[in-house]
């Protein structure tokens, strides 16, 4: 597996669609087992808050946004998600092998810098893990906001360096101000991927956690 070119410990990965979408197309076979050796958390981290914050989380219709191999469809489901999960994510490689894992109930390939292919007030829930870096991050918020029901819940994850240097906290702060959402937790930086030698101590990761 080569990700010199799209996990890298600066940053410097590309945000255009076709691009990401021919590079994790290229990692996807190999792509849990990496994961795992790096101690990659994020999916059930995630899944968690999600859990612990969205009401009937059991019966609940869920986006996996930016769903890779699946991974995160994994821990829902171990989590406790017992309704329909949809998958979407931009290499369609690794929606193959998300779709083999007999988790969501639903692949659908999406760039997620578009206008997401769903109606307004979709879903009970959104999980987006390990996506941001390669996404414009307002735009995807504004989405979410549209298709999560009132009363939902989203969780997302970013690089703690790239959520300061694109000023997220800002975007957040501004949405909320307009009544998009409201902060439910916002976390200090925590582990992301400590066996990535360019990652271990020096890049975290931030977990949101908001409520439409």
């Amino acid at each position: 597996m080569s990700d010199d070119k799209i996990i890298r410990g600066d940053g410097n990965v590309s945000m255009e669609g076709s691009i990401n979408a021919e590079q994790y197309d290229a990692l996807a076979d190999d792509y849990d087992k990496v994961l795992e050796g790096w101690g990659y958390e994020a999916p059930a981290q995630s899944a968690k808050m999600l859990s612990d914050n969205l009401q009937h989380f059991a019966a609940a219709h869920i986006l996996d946004c930016g769903c890779g191999t699946g991974l995160t469809g994994q821990a829902l489901r171990s989590e406790g998600a017992r309704g329909a999960i949809v998958g979407a994510d931009i290499s369609k490689h690794s929606l193959e092998l998300a779709a083999a894992k007999n988790v969501y109930d639903e692949t659908v390939a999406t760039d997620l810098n578009s206008t997401l292919p769903f109606a307004a007030d979709s879903f009970d829930g959104v999980l987006c893990a390990g996506v941001l870096s390669y996404v414009e991050a307002k735009p995807l918020f504004r989405e979410w906001q549209r298709v999560v029901r009132s009363g939902g819940v989203i969780v997302f994850t970013s690089r703690e360096d790239l959520f300061v240097a694109r000023g997220y906290a800002k975007v957040l702060q501004d949405l909320e101000a307009h009544g998009g959402w409201k902060r439910l937790e916002l976390t200090e930086a925590m582990p992301y991927l400590p066996g990535h030698a360019e990652f271990a101590k020096v890049v975290g990761v931030v977990y949101g956690v908001y409520q439409v």
